[in-house]
């Protein structure tokens, strides 16, 4: 079900879907949105979701992009995209499969890092700062992770609203 790839096996496997450079998949790609992510008067983030006709479809390929405004550890990413999907009501065992493989993939983010996702409907990659750091071949990853942000039930309709160009 699940499967973090290398670099050089997800390129061989997927290489129309995943091409070594992040600026290759971004390239024929037009924004749908963008939005900065605050929370009081502290600046966390700022986002941005791409696709090929700048029409944002759960189901078909698109990239979304964050932009760090701050130091962040990948646990607490952890805990803060956990905390996200018990707010959508998402049933844990829906998610909890794919906990361990998102710890592999994501670092610890200082403030002006990028981590970026490419989903093309039936695999995800994770770049980080344009390099590639991990895929998880779960068609139903995608969806249940750009929900957090994308969802009608998200917990920032405001952002969500940015993001899809509204």
């Amino acid at each position: 079900m699940l499967s973090i790839a290398s670099n050089a096996a997800a390129m061989s496997t997927h290489s129309n879907s995943f091409p070594q450079e992040l600026t290759e998949i971004k390239q024929p790609l037009v924004l749908v949105g963008k939005a900065k992510f605050s929370v009081l008067f502290w600046d966390i983030y700022d986002s941005a979701l791409f696709t090929y006709d700048g029409k944002y479809q759960a189901d078909e390929a698109f990239l979304f992009e964050i932009n760090y405004l701050r130091d962040i550890s990948r646990d607490d990413l952890i805990e803060r995209t956990v905390e996200q999907w018990q707010h959508l009501g998402v049933d844990s065992i829906k998610y909890q499969p794919f906990l361990a493989d998102l710890a592999n993939i994501w670092p610890n983010i200082s403030k002006g890092d990028q981590l970026a996702m490419w989903t093309d409907g039936r695999s995800t990659a994770f770049y980080f700062n344009q390099a590639f750091r991990g895929q998880i071949a779960d068609p139903a990853f995608s969806q249940l992770f750009a929900s957090i942000w994308l969802s009608p039930q998200t917990s920032q309709p405001k952002l969500r609203k940015k993001l899809l160009g509204n």
